[in-house]
């Protein structure tokens, strides 16, 4: 019995050892965030978009200046639209434009692991195709009056250069809202 007793005696002593825990700090995770007093929400499906362009011939392009006869169309949606914040809304375009055209956006081609100039711009057009001019001001604004707003768009490939080189392109464009 005496032999128990010590035994748990030596156990409950030993438990504050078996617990006790070392701490190492391991980094600093920063969450970020804003707060907006924006008269429409941009839609979730709208938000991060893949528009596929699909195949074109490189001698399909007949010289700078030349546009893709395809025009791939697409659509951004506005959601939880309250015209008492704002009675307007406006969608600009940015990104990088070629030294070339500054009139459409970059786009950059993989061939062979390398990425070099693709030799085409891509330009943007509204639904009343009118050109986009990158990293300007909304060709127009929109009243609102629903509370969603669906905005139609299109996309379209324009030869920057007498060389468009085949491969597979991209074009990186953001889009903000503007409430004037």
């Amino acid at each position: 019995m005496r032999g128990i007793v010590f035994l748990l005696a030596t156990l409950m002593l030993s438990l504050p050892a078996l617990a006790h825990r070392v701490i190492i700090e391991g980094g600093k995770v920063q969450m970020r965030g804003e707060l907006v007093n924006s008269a429409c929400a941009v839609a979730t499906e709208s938000q991060n978009m893949r528009i596929e362009m699909g195949q074109y011939r490189t001698n399909a392009f007949t010289g700078p200046g030349s546009f893709a006869t395809t025009q791939v169309p697409f659509t951004l949606r506005l959601v939880d639209c309250r015209k008492d914040v704002s009675q307007t809304v406006g969608i600009a375009f940015q990104g990088l434009t070629p030294t070339e055209d500054p009139l459409v956006f970059m786009t950059t081609s993989r061939v062979d692991g390398r990425q070099p100039n693709s030799g085409v711009g891509l330009a943007l057009f509204d639904n009343s195709q009118r050109h986009i001019i990158p990293n300007a001001q909304p060709v127009s604004y929109f009243p609102i009056n629903d509370d969603e707003l669906i905005f139609h768009f299109s996309a379209r490939y324009r030869a920057i250069s007498g060389q468009v080189m085949p491969g597979a392109i991209q074009s990186d464009v953001w889009f903000t809202l503007l409430y004037p």
